[in-house]
């Protein structure tokens, strides 16, 4: 049986409405940790700031050691 390690990244304050700069910052993450041999399995958001509404996107990985 193979073992896995977990991890998480947690990109901060993601608007409303998407950014160049955002998509480009997530898609960096996605690509390093692709590279890596990190696989996401899940991800998720949560409202931190309804006011101004911005949010926290979860990205989970999973990697095969």
């Amino acid at each position: 049986m193979a073992n896995s390690q977990n991890d998480i990244d947690i990109y901060y304050a993601v608007g409303n409405a998407n950014t160049k700069r955002q998509e480009n910052e997530i898609a960096s993450i996605m690509k390093i940790r692709n590279e890596a041999g990190w696989k996401l399995i899940s991800t998720s958001t949560a409202v931190v700031d309804t006011k101004n509404q911005f949010s926290n996107l979860y990205l989970f990985w999973e990697k095969d050691i």
